[in-house]
């Protein structure tokens, strides 16, 4: 640990020599270097030369090329340090700035209300639903913005050392080259001030120094700018909170003033029209279509105005998920290697939307389709109103008179409207429609591209420490952490919270594990007629061990399925509980009904005994492994479904490291013995023994892995590893299922043959 703090010493006091170097050299070198208008004037001599130029000029040319691209990058760092600069000196009045807005909003925020907007006219509130909508877009827009910032800010300090060490080694090498070259024009008695290389190098040393201060500039206002963009996250999501309320709130009244229209103009109506006032049954018919097509019309601009906030919010996720892809390769370039990138990843992949196909939109698009179909059929028949209220009165059995059908006529008229409105609404509801599902699509695909990358990287990236020395020194404190704030306080009962009917939803599980131990008796005597009809030429047939395994795995199940009830149930919890508990238990009871299942299969004079032949000592062995390696799934499986839900890394969780190595330390021992018990070593079968012994060597790779700091690579391989296992075991008992009916049917048929063979005798000793 000395030997690395004299070297970080060391290095530090090598870049501030270097920078103070920098700093004393700069205006010399600067000096030394000729005006931008001179470099291009010689360019320009060079490229207009007739002749083709020489080798020196080419070089030349070269030198000055790029000479002049490094003043265009001076000039663009300059820009930059201003830029940073003027954010910097604005940084505390810009906090106080938003300290005050932010304490605006959240007085503003109590007293919207709906009687402010309730005495405005109909028109005005679309007008202000309308900006209100182009706001809320706006203040998305710039929380995108400021995400950026954060995203940036946070992988800020990796990224500038990564970028001062390769500037300094840059700004080195050509300090050595200058200062041979320069050496070597001094022993030729030529002029180093006109020498094209040695302007270049100057230049870029120049540039890489400014590139240095820059980044230095950047890592102290770092945290000042940070914080700044992290209160400006907070006002944004305050006011893009208050702004969906105000949406809200404008919707709700102008739904309200609508349907009160709708209602008064039909009561005008009423009143205007006598027809309507005494009741007539063809004038009130054509009066409720009227007004149900207005109740028609307001839920379709409901419906418009409810897909428009849908899409401006799957438009909002699309940017972040957009904005989540593009800073994904420059953080895994910047910070490759660290820890802090896997953690970067993993907030990363929390905050990708859950997103889930949606058939409903595609149907609605469709119906939309039809609708706008059937209203043009209206349309077209409202046209001649006249001639539709005779033909009403006609088919009604109605006498036509100019009463009615001015009635009658008036009434269409105002359903034509009423349609033509509604074709427009579904018109633009259509619109928005189709537009919410190409976002929509969009932006799965995109999410699911994007979170499948961050998996494949935090797969390849380690994601804590390795056990070295350093983490046996802090053993002590992640002890007595994990003792006082350690995940497993979520289980204790009073950490319940959350806990509502919702869990009822695993009650059906817990009930067929009820109705299987009810019928265990019945069960078990189904499986004993079984077992004795085995051997047995008339009655043993080939579906006998299938049904014997189906029966033994109903024996197995009740405990696994109580197990996954309870997991089930416990999805619908909230907090630490639900997250970390749940997954764990149904991964138990899966592990837990394999190895049940194996175990029954086991028993004396069972399955394996009755069916496959086993010799009843190696059942009792297999019997003996079997439950050591359930025993040590249980710490296995149970810890990697549970920190899949958790920030902290298994290393500083002491207690649950030790869990998780010794269990994987037994299933490696088990799983030898088990191979080593089931397979001979010599014969056709050393195949299958080099793969179980393969297959049992992985817990130890896993090992290796969470001590090197490949944590998440490991626990994302233990599931697949027991699904592997669970896989394996079935694959045993296929396989002795096959041969038992292959035997069987190969019985059988000798059986067959010796009666044929038998009656042939008869036959022919009656005929003899």
């Amino acid at each position: 640990m000395v030997r690395n703090a004299l070297k970080a010493a060391i290095g530090c006091l090598f870049v501030v020599v270097l920078l103070a170097e920098t700093a004393i050299a700069q205006s010399t070198l600067i000096e030394g270097v000729p005006p931008q208008a001179e470099l291009s004037e010689r360019l320009a001599v060079i490229e207009s030369l007739e002749t083709e130029p020489t080798a020196d000029q080419q070089r030349d040319q070269a030198a000055l090329t790029a000479a002049l691209q490094a003043y265009e990058r001076l000039q663009a760092i300059e820009e930059r340090q201003q830029a940073l600069e003027q954010r910097v000196s604005q940084a505390p009045e810009q906090l106080l700035r938003l300290e005050r807005e932010l304490n605006a909003a959240q007085e503003e925020s109590l007293q919207l209300s709906v009687d402010n907007l309730s005495d405005m006219p109909l028109e005005a509130l679309e007008a202000e639903l309308a900006d209100a909508v182009i706001e809320l877009q706006q203040l998305q827009s710039q929380m995108a913005e400021v995400n950026s910032q954060l995203l940036a800010a946070q992988t800020l300090p990796e990224r500038a050392q990564q970028a001062i060490s390769d500037a300094l080694q840059r700004a080195e090498t050509l300090r050595r080259e200058h200062d041979t070259r320069a050496a070597l024009l001094a022993d030729r008695q030529l002029s180093a001030r006109e020498d094209a290389q040695l302007i270049q190098w100057r230049l870029e040393r120049v540039l890489a120094e400014q590139e240095v201060s820059l980044n230095q500039r950047e890592l102290s206002a770092n945290s000042r700018l940070r914080e700044l963009a992290q209160q400006r996250r907070d006002l944004l999501a305050l006011q893009i909170d208050q702004q969906e309320q105000q949406l809200s709130l404008l919707q709700g009244v102008i739904d309200r003033q609508r349907r009160l229209q709708s209602e008064q103009a039909i009561a005008d109506a009423a009143k205007n029209d006598p027809l309507i006032a005494e009741g007539h049954p063809v004038v009130l018919n054509a009066q409720q279509v009227n007004q149900t097509l207005s109740l028609e019309l307001l839920r379709a601009t409901d419906r418009a105005n409810g897909i428009v906030r849908e899409n401006i919010e799957a438009q909002r996720q699309l940017e972040h998920v957009r904005q989540l892809q593009r800073s994904l390769n420059e953080q895994m370039e910047a910070i490759r290697g660290s820890q802090l990138l896997s953690r970067i990843l993993r907030e990363q992949r929390q905050s990708l939307p859950a997103v889930v196909p949606r058939r409903d939109l595609q149907d609605e698009i469709a119906d939309l389709r039809l609708k706008q179909f059937d209203l043009i059929r209206q349309r077209d028949q409202l046209r001649q109103g006249e001639r539709l209220a005779a033909q009403r009165l006609e088919e009604a059995g109605v006498e036509v008179t100019p009463g009615l059908v001015d009635s009658l006529t008036r009434l269409y008229q105002s359903r034509r409207e009423l349609v033509e409105q509604l074709e427009q609404a579904y018109g633009s509801l259509l619109s928005s429609a189709i537009e919410l599902q190409l976002n929509h699509q969009q932006l799965l695909s995109t999410t699911h591209d994007l979170r499948a990358t961050i998996d494949e990287q935090l797969f390849w990236v380690a994601n804590s420490r390795p056990l070295d020395v350093n983490w046996l020194r802090q053993l002590p404190s992640y002890l007595t952490q994990e003792w006082h704030e350690g995940e497993w306080r979520a289980v204790l009962p009073t950490r319940w919270r959350g806990l509502s009917w919702d869990m009822l939803v695993g009650a059906p599980l817990l009930l067929l594990s009820v109705v299987l131990i009810a019928l265990r008796g019945r069960i078990k005597k189904r499986l004993a007629l079984i077992h004795s009809q085995i051997g047995r030429l008339k009655s043993d047939t080939q579906l006998h061990t299938p049904k014997a395994v189906l029966l033994n795995a109903l024996l197995a199940l009740p405990g696994p399925l109580a197990l996954a009830g309870a997991g089930v149930a416990l999805h619908t919890a909230e907090g630490g509980l639900a997250l970390g508990l749940a997954p764990a238990l149904l991964q138990l009871s899966l592990s837990w009904g394999v190895i049940a299942l194996g175990r029954r299969l086991l028993v004396p004079d069972g399955v394996a005994e009755r069916h496959f032949t086993w010799a009843p000592a190696y059942n009792v062995r297999l019997r003996r492994l079997l439950i050591g390696l359930g025993i040590a799934l249980v710490p296995v499986v149970a810890i990697a479904a549970m920190s899949e839900q958790m920030e902290t890394p298994l290393a500083q969780r002491p207690v649950a490291m030790a869990l998780f190595m010794s269990g994987l330390l037994a299933m490696a021992w088990s799983l030898t013995q088990l191979i080593l018990a089931h397979v001979p070593i010599f014969g056709v079968r050393l195949f299958r023994l080099i793969l179980g012994l393969a297959m049992a060597a992985v817990p130890l790779v896993l090992m290796g892995l969470v001590a090197w700091g490949y944590e998440y690579t490991a626990l994302r391989l233990v599931a697949r590893f027991a699904i592997t296992l669970y896989l394996l075991g079935l694959w045993v008992v296929v396989e002795a299922t096959v041969v038992r009916s292959l035997a069987v049917a190969a019985r059988r048929l000798a059986y067959r043959r010796a009666l044929a063979r038998r009656r042939a005798q008869v036959q022919e000793g009656a005929e003899g």
